[in-house]
């Protein structure tokens, strides 16, 4: 299947998409609950009822390793080539993984302000949402809040933050899954613009690709949305037909991106940048 984008000049590196086969996850009796590419042959899977952090093959979807966490894992964020963050539902705390070769072994845990949603890598340390107040916070990795995002009083300018992702610009992009919207803020997390369009409903799954690429799963609409920044256009690269959902992640070096389907079966459906 080939999608072509609404500017394929502006986008040139996801002018095209092409289907590959799907790969077969074995996650017990439980969903994938978060996923991350780690390299060219490997991605980090999370199974949130069964605590589970799996390191896949890429190629074949088969288990190379595994460890196993006393809380929920859910969403997974490659924090640098070796070393892997996971968000504890309700344990208010992220984990970190390290990844040697093959094997993966726990590393330090930092508590947090709150049930956490979304993780990512800010220059200053990490940025966490949570699905109520405080809302989003830059922490410092010895916890200290530097910077915090509670909304002035009768602006609703968040709801409900699901997942958020940082771009090669240092932005800070927060999918709401009330609002259905995307808000842009910069490192100090003050609000720099929002996205708001039909195809946004329910807004989940967020990466940035690059400084002018990212990429929405919207769960009511069942897309993978490609947003433009500089120029607000969204567009949509996958659509219900591919049963899509969320999560999702891409591979730069391969080029590849990859996405949990809709029926959060244990599978991962792979589409190649052509």
């Amino acid at each position: 299947m080939i999608i072509s984008l609404c500017d394929i000049f502006m986008f040139p590196d996801l002018s095209q998409l092409q289907r590959q086969e799907d790969l077969k996850v074995d996650t017990g009796s439980w969903p994938i609950a978060g996923i991350s590419a780690v390299s060219d042959t490997r991605l980090l899977v999370t199974v949130l009822n069964e605590g589970k952090v799996m390191l896949v093959d890429s190629q074949t979807g088969g288990t190379v390793a595994h460890i196993t966490l006393e809380h929920a894992p859910h969403t997974v964020y490659m924090w640098d080539n070796n070393t892997a963050v996971v968000a504890l539902w309700w344990a208010k705390k992220v984990q970190f993984i390290d990844i040697h070769g093959d094997s993966l072994t726990l590393g330090r845990s930092l508590n947090v302000n709150g049930d956490v949603q979304g993780i990512a890598r800010s220059e200053e340390g990490l940025v966490v949402s949570y699905p109520s107040s405080p809302w989003l916070e830059v922490l410092a990795m010895n916890g200290t809040v530097l910077h915090r995002f509670t909304p002035a009083l009768g602006r609703a300018v968040l709801m409900r933050p699901f997942f958020i992702a940082t771009s090669a610009d240092n932005m800070v992009y927060v999918s709401d899954r009330a609002t259905s919207t995307i808000t842009q803020l910069d490192s100090n997390l003050r609000v720099t613009k929002t996205f708001s369009d039909p195809m946004l409903q329910d807004s989940r799954g967020i990466i940035s690709v690059s400084a002018d690429q990212v990429l929405v799963c919207s769960r009511g609409n069942h897309r993978v949305l490609l947003l433009c920044p500089s120029t607000g256009v969204i567009t949509s690269i996958l659509d219900k037909k591919d049963g899509i959902k969320e999560p999702l992640t891409f591979s730069q070096s391969q080029r590849k991106l990859y996405v949990v389907p809709a029926d959060r079966s244990k599978r991962v459906q792979v589409f190649q940048q052509q």
